[in-house]
């Protein structure tokens, strides 16, 4: 499991931007980026990626969301390794505490 705390720091400190360039080109419009979506192969500049607010949106097929979600949709990732690929690209240290399995019955159960 990964700690809320270690999440939130990611997805402040990550660069969205940086990390959705990668797949997508990018340009600068207003305060927002804009590129054709990766989802539904558009051509057009529809995709747009907000540094402000850390989302990105497609306003043609309604995609849309954070980070993690994008690199979890876009690489086919699951939820801890978009995570780990974040912290890896973000240069921050992502450690996955233990479990609850093995350790008994979950009291709250």
């Amino acid at each position: 499991m990964i700690p809320d705390e270690t999440i939130e720091r990611l997805r402040e400190s990550a660069d969205i931007v940086k990390i959705v360039g990668e797949f997508v080109d990018l340009k600068k419009q207003g305060s927002d980026y804009r590129g054709p979506c990766p989802f539904h192969q558009g051509t057009h500049r529809n995709f747009s990626v907000s540094q402000k607010r850390g989302s990105y949106k497609c306003f043609v097929c309604g995609e849309g969301g954070d980070v993690f979600t994008f690199l979890q949709k876009r690489l086919g990732l699951d939820w801890p390794s978009a995570v780990e690929l974040v912290g890896e690209k973000s240069g921050i240290e992502v450690v996955v505490v233990g479990t609850r399995r093995g350790q008994g019955p979950d009291p709250r159960a």
